[in-house]
């Protein structure tokens, strides 16, 4: 039977979320930078970019069409499921491409041997012993075996007819088995996109479902049937038997162990993005393949971000190659590496590392680099900032080794001075900048094998009224009960200030729930405080119009419902440090929400208006829904620069227990990472802003606390602070504008 021409795979949507950032966002899809800190090399090893076919020969002379799984034997051999030509190839060790079983452009069900077999858009592969290939045949919902000498036979599953029933052989049924692995003792392991479970079959061919349940979607944690998954793709298994899922529509990667208990390895289920960490703070979009080395590192082709990363036993996630977002086909080593939708990905015995790229119609072959020259892979941005304030301009470049940095201004290298630092390093600083430091700026990234310079950042200074400032904070978190209540600390100020500042304070609980957050804390109580001073407090809001003019006024969102629990109150507060604390007016708990707006009307505004200084929150940081997340709005015509930071050990000299060991602190703005930090690591440029906002010091340049230096152009912001590695404590979260 002959196939009708099929359209070409469409490019995967790059998954983006328009959630509010602090009503529903658990987390955003995230597009942040990576160190490629073991960066591997990549070239063609056979196909022509962009030109589908079936032709066998060697290198470019052969042609695919989106070719999908990988497998390599114990020859050094490599098999491609060549997919829309429902045919297996093979990639001799000479880069000689032959047909192996199939008939390109036929596709059906029968056995037999090279030619005379059909297949139906197979997807995955597994290289067995003696020469064995195994086959997940997609479309037909089989398992095949293809024998020395090119003999295929189905192994399980009834071609055509889709199902979950654990049988023997035939009997059984499977629902589009996607991913294949194979384990020492010959067991087979198929992850099944249709029934979002993983399945093992025997060499006596018996199918019994390891975890998941079928037509049951999900991310959840778990031992066999009770574990949940979500088009779940490549698989592989170590030599203790361990399997491996990249869980595609959770964007995780998830491990099975013995017993069939399912955890989440690396990534947080449901959020798209690109960020390198270790354990739920990577981040990974639409993964679909993966394979192991002899180290028990675990590579992964991240479809959706077009990179290709790679998991070390103890979690922690890198990027080997790609530029995340960037879809093309190029050789080259690090970011400078592109791929069109890699699928399919695996290993050899000397760790070279293969990728089939699906829209190129490409393999890909690569290997550790030895010395790459930059590319930068951050660029600095153009700011325009009130006279007399700082700018921060940052830049990132990977190559290896890793690479020097210098600024320049004006064409002519920058040199550290009064006001200026950072100038040979990724990060500069300018304070105290005038319209004598407005200008184009520009970042040189180099080491022994080049440089890279980065784009033009243009710097202008304004002599605007209408400054960058803070006009929204806020933060939702888990309410608990005695020193887990939410604390939301803030501070208003400004030089030369005059007057008092008129503030729209919120306490969100019911108000929450039309947003689909659950778990809301249903009486919020609000307390606002002065020092140990009570200086206001409410138990629900009462529907009063004056409220509700003020929340109109700053672009609060509604509140429609007057008999609920929501607390508010209007202030005109002086300079000064307060606090807001939220707790369940019952003693109750749940998710809550606090903001304070800046009411001051915009056209009223000066210089000299009092204004929002700091924000500061302190709560228990959990995992998944209970991360704290600060937000923070930047108003005005001008860009402000901010000093964001998370504390966790350096909470402990203070007498605070149960701190988070590790925070790892994300800087977004709305759906996109713009920062993220990992242990702040001494840095002069932080200390150096933290002295000057009049911030406690940290003591320790070695402790896993984390900061950004950021200049922020007007919009919204979150800042997100979790465990790094998962784990959970107490955190603070502080956002300071820098003078």
């Amino acid at each position: 039977m002959h196939k009708p021409n099929r359209p070409r795979a469409p490019r995967p949507a790059r998954i983006l979320s328009l959630w509010s950032p602090l009503i529903l966002a658990l987390g955003a899809p995230l597009a942040a930078q990576s160190n490629y800190a073991t960066p591997y090399a990549f070239a063609a090893l056979a196909g022509t970019v962009g030109q589908a076919g079936s032709a066998d020969g060697a290198g470019a002379a052969a042609l695919f069409n989106q070719p999908c799984g990988l497998a390599v034997d114990s020859n050094g051999n490599l098999f491609v499921a060549d997919r829309a030509n429902d045919a297996i190839r093979e990639i001799a060790a000479s880069g000689q491409v032959t047909t192996v079983a199939g008939t390109p452009g036929t596709l059906g069900t029968s056995d037999g041997t090279g030619p005379s077999a059909l297949f139906n858009e197979p997807a995955g592969l597994a290289a067995g012993s003696g020469g064995t290939i195994y086959v997940a045949d997609t479309n037909n919902n089989t398992i095949r075996k293809i024998a020395s000498g090119g003999v295929v036979t189905t192994f399980a599953g009834q071609a055509g007819k889709a199902g979950s029933t654990d049988a023997t052989g035939t009997s059984a049924l499977l629902n589009e088995p996607f991913g294949i692995a194979v384990d020492g003792s010959g067991n087979l392991y198929v992850t099944e996109l249709g029934n979002h479970t993983v399945r093992m079959v025997t060499q006596a061919s018996v199918v019994t479902t390891l975890a998941g349940t079928a037509g049951s979607i999900g991310s959840a944690d778990g031992t066999g049937a009770s574990a949940r998954f979500n088009q779940p793709a490549g698989i592989a298994v170590d030599a203790s038997g361990n399997l491996y899922v990249a869980d595609s529509g959770s964007n995780t990667i998830r491990k099975i162990a013995a017993g069939g208990v399912v955890t989440t390895l690396a990534g947080s289920p449901g959020v798209a993005g690109f960020a390198d960490g270790t354990g739920a703070s990577a981040r990974f979009s639409n993964p679909r393949g993966l394979a192991l080395d002899g180290s028990g590192n675990l590579f992964v082709a991240d479809t959706g971000n077009s990179t290709i990363r790679r998991i070390t036993p103890a979690g922690a996630v890198t990027t080997l190659a790609g530029s995340p977002g960037q879809f093309g086909s190029a050789p080259g080593a690090g970011a400078a590496a592109l791929f069109d939708v890699p699928v399919g990905i695996a290993v050899d015995s000397t760790g070279n590392v293969f990728v089939s790229n699906e829209l190129a119609d490409t393999i890909e072959k690569g290997s550790q680099a030895t010395a790459i020259a930059p590319v930068i892979t951050r660029q600095p941005t153009s700011q325009t900032i009130p006279d007399g304030s700082t700018v921060v301009f940052s830049a990132a470049a990977s190559g290896l080794p890793a690479p020097t940095y210098q600024w320049y201004f004006a064409g002519r290298p920058l040199a550290a001075g009064a006001g200026v630092s950072g100038v040979a390093g990724p990060t500069l600083v300018i304070s105290g900048a005038t319209a004598s430091d407005a200008g184009s700026y520009y970042c040189l990234a180099s080491n022994a094998s080049g440089s890279a310079q980065s784009g033009p950042a243009a710097l202008a200074v304004s002599a605007t009224s209408d400054v960058g400032r803070l006009i929204n904070i806020s933060c939702r978190a888990q309410v608990g009960t005695g020193s887990d209540i939410l604390i939301c600390g803030f501070v208003v100020g400004g030089a030369d200030m005059a007057g008092a500042e008129p503030l729209l304070i919120r306490a969100s609980g019911p108000a929450l729930v039309p947003f689909g957050v659950t778990g809301t804390l249903p009486d919020p109580e609000l307390r606002l405080f002065s020092g140990s001073t009570l200086l206001e407090s409410n138990g629900g809001w009462g529907g009063g119009s004056a409220l509700s003019d003020a929340a109109a006024s700053v672009g609060a969102f509604a509140w429609t419902n007057p008999a609920s629990h929501d607390s508010a109150l209007l202030e005109k507060l002086p300079a000064g440090p307060y606090t807001a604390q939220v707790s369940g007016a019952s003693g109750d708990t749940g998710v809550a929400l606090a903001e304070v707006y800046d009411a001051t009307p915009s056209a009223s505004f000066s210089p000299a208006s009092p204004r929002l200084v700091n924000i500061s929150t302190r709560v228990q940081v959990g995992t998944g829904a209970s991360v704290l997340i600060a937000g923070f709005v930047v108003g005005g015509s001008t860009s402000r620069t901010f000093l964001i930071r998370a504390s966790g050990p350096a909470l402990i000299p203070f007498g605070v227990t149960g701190t988070l060991p590790d925070p790892e602190l994300q800087l977004f703005s709305g759906s996109t990472l713009l920062e993220s930090n990992t242990a702040w690591g001494g840095s002069a440029a932080i200390a150096d802003a933290a002295a000057a906002v009049g911030a406690f010091a940290w003591g320790d340049p070695a402790s896993a606390d984390s900061a950004i230096l950021a200049t922020l152009p007007p919009g919204a912001y979150t800042a997100q602070v979790s465990g790094a590695t998962g784990d959970t404590g107490v955190a603070l979260v502080e956002i300071y504008e820098v003078p």
